[in-house]
């Protein structure tokens, strides 16, 4: 029974020595960074004997497998998890078996953020539409689901619904356009509601950005429970142009702090 374990590992260890490509500064080695291998690196000669794992590398994002016309209709769950590097944007890839996403994108778990669609208004006064789109590449994202299964007409496209009881940090950046020169009221803002009641008023003197943008920017900090629903709409200084479009390089970020 002995020789039999050992056996086996001999022939273990063999297997994994033969599917083992090793880096050293030796000159007799084939292996050429556009091998698409992976390869286990033992730099001999440093004095700390780095050691490390190299991935499959492909050129550009388009030459990943199973990405467009290839794209699969229906995960592949055989490959998910595997990782690829990208040469051109220097970034590992995993495929989760139907698409690729950065293997190393850190995400928090408590901030969600969306973008806000462009609406106008000639009172001052107008709900902000919040687009549900999820972007990680252009940092939208949803782990609170503060929009997911949330339909895209009004009312809903309006409101952001809590899911988790709790303390909320909510961060409003608008970008304002008149296309007037800048006759815009002196202070802006946004007015937020709970359960369509009205919670909190913010107004903020605008940033020129220049002849016809302007930004302003504003943090509300609200507790809400599960199930209610928070809103927000655009507030102007009394004395200053009502006249302005909310553009859709707006955003809304929510973060649970508590």
């Amino acid at each position: 029974m002995k020789l039999l374990i050992c056996l086996i590992g001999v022939l273990l260890h063999g297997s994994l020595l033969n599917a083992q490509v090793t880096f050293t500064n030796s000159t007799t080695n084939n292996i050429v960074p556009a091998d698409q291998i992976m390869v286990y690196i033992d730099n001999a000669s440093e004095t700390t004997n780095i050691k490390g794992f190299g991935l499959p590398t492909v050129a550009t994002l388009i030459d990943l497998p199973y990405t467009g016309s290839n794209a699969p209709l229906t995960k592949i769950e055989a490959l998910r998890g595997m990782l690829m590097f990208v040469r051109s944007t220097g970034e590992a890839m995993v495929f989760d078996g139907l698409v690729w996403t950065k293997a190393f994108e850190v995400e928090a778990d408590n901030i969600s953020r969306f973008r806000i669609n462009s609406v106008s208004t000639t009172t001052g006064t107008v709900l902000l539409p919040i687009n549900n789109t999820i972007d990680k590449t252009n940092y939208l994202a949803d782990p609170l689901k503060l929009k997911t299964n949330v339909l895209t007409t009004s009312p809903n496209i309006n409101r952001l619904y809590i899911r988790q009881t709790g303390l909320y940090r909510v961060n409003v950046s608008l970008n304002l356009t008149n296309g007037s020169g800048g006759v815009f009221s002196s202070r802006l803002g946004a007015t937020m509601f709970v359960n369509d009641s009205k919670r909190f008023q913010l107004l903020e003197t605008i940033a020129n950005y220049d002849a016809n943008n302007n930004k302003v920017n504003l943090d509300f900090t609200v507790y809400a429970k599960q199930g209610d629903y928070l809103t927000l709409e655009t507030l102007s200084e009394i004395g200053g142009s009502a006249s302005f479009t909310v553009s859709n390089n707006s955003f809304v970020t929510v973060e649970k702090i508590l």
